[in-house]
């Protein structure tokens, strides 16, 4: 006899992998040491279904290490990021990764905007400052790319331009790369140095921006800010103060990754939000729950899925580029991604790509503008689909029906 807590989390596994017709028992076998592990906190050995529950659920996180900004890191996780176990459990059991519109695999393409403008006080003492710090470092490039960005600055004035105001353009690339949408997650509140050194000028140009990216049909979601990650009561004045400007959303963002599993999902949920796109890890390309494709998350609170879908963020430019990171160069990233994308098109996937709009500079970006175009034309070279995350949201909740 299966105990019924097992039954509905193994269930859960199986119908997150697209494996409903299997019988848990009979089609997978039941080892009740394996689940009795998992229960424990431990990583079950010899049993592929319970070790995907582990990972899925996340329970390596339940009581893990956090870092500085309360984000559990590659580092401490006893998986490997680019090997997700749930694919492997797929295939074994002979499922059939979802194949939307016939695509081998689909990107959500998004972007955190953060500062939709480089050029304020606060902005060119920041520029000016990493000027200097690299020229004591003997970083030439680094210096060379911000002397040049500030020698701009009276340009872009006299124009009424700034070098992070791309959003235009990048919709065009994307679409020009055959994507049929992107999402751009849009902070609504300032209330912690993390969100950003000028809430001024953000609350001053957030209507603009808004119209800008509705104007060109791109996705508005919300990108909750620093301290709403630990306030739900924040966040959900943030999403009303964004609704108010931009209408519904129907997704979200933690600001610096400050996803919580075990504690902040459910706020998404409670405020009817359809997705999240924040589970991925800070510090590595890849898949933290085990799976690449979108999922219901756990409550280990309700013993049960959330009403609420998890698009797994699998790469992210600041990742790869920052030094308390990767700190790679745009031509040393590349690899990285492209092994990504080589393994989705192997195996399938639906997961989300993110690259920050302060990244699209031609003159300062060393290069990350260029990797972005190479990016969307290695998915569709693939045979890869590029899309906003609410049309990946949708297809998937359908296709998971």
């Amino acid at each position: 006899m299966i105990p019924e807590r097992d039954e509905r989390r193994a269930r859960w596994v199986l119908e997150s992998i697209g494996a409903h017709h299997l019988g848990f028992g009979d089609d997978v076998p039941y080892h009740a040491s394996a689940w009795d592990q998992v229960e424990r906190g431990e990583r079950p050995v010899g049993d592929d279904l319970a070790e995907a529950f582990f990972h899925l659920a996340r329970v390596e996180e339940r009581h893990g290490p956090r870092d500085e900004h309360g984000r559990f890191r590659a580092e401490w996780s006893c998986l490997d990021p680019l090997d997700p176990p749930l694919e492997r459990l797929r295939r074994s059991l002979g499922v059939e990764p979802p194949r939307l519109d016939g695509a081998r695999f689909s990107v959500a393409l998004t972007h955190d905007v953060d500062s939709p403008w480089r050029w304020t006080r606060a902005g060119l003492r920041s520029a000016a400052s990493r000027l200097k710090h690299n020229v004591r470092g003997a970083r030439l490039g680094p210096a060379v790319r911000e002397a040049t960005g500030l020698a701009t600055v009276p340009i872009h004035r006299l124009r009424g331009t700034d070098p992070n105001w791309r959003f235009e353009q990048i919709l065009r690339e994307e679409r020009r790369r055959g994507a049929s949408g992107s999402t751009f997650f849009v902070l609504a509140g300032h209330h912690d140095p993390h969100d950003g050194a000028t809430p001024e000028a953000y609350t001053r140009l957030r209507p603009r921006l808004v119209e800008t990216l509705l104007g060109a049909d791109a996705e508005v979601g919300l990108h909750g800010s620093y301290t709403a990650a630990t306030s739900a009561q924040r966040l959900a004045a943030e999403k009303a103060a964004l609704e108010a400007e931009a209408g519904p959303v129907r997704g979200q963002r933690y600001h610096y990754l400050r996803v919580d599993p075990h504690t902040n999902l459910a706020d998404l949920e409670a405020l009817g939000l359809q997705y999240d796109t924040t589970l991925g890890f800070p510090d590595a390309v890849g898949f933290r729950a085990g799976i690449a494709h979108p999922f219901r998350p756990w409550s280990f609170a309700r013993d049960e899925p959330l009403n609420l879908l998890e698009i797994p963020l699998a790469a992210m430019d600041a990742t790869l580029a920052e030094e308390p990171y990767l700190g790679l160069t745009a031509r040393r990233a590349q690899p990285q991604l492209m092994r990504l994308l080589d393994c989705a098109a192997e195996r399938g996937g639906g997961f989300a790509i993110l690259w920050h709009p302060d990244r699209f500079d031609p003159i300062t970006s060393g290069g990350w503008d260029r990797l972005y175009s190479r990016l969307l034309e290695a998915v569709r070279v693939r045979g890869g689909i590029c899309m906003s995350a609410a049309e990946l949201a949708s297809s998937h909740s359908t296709w998971s029906k």
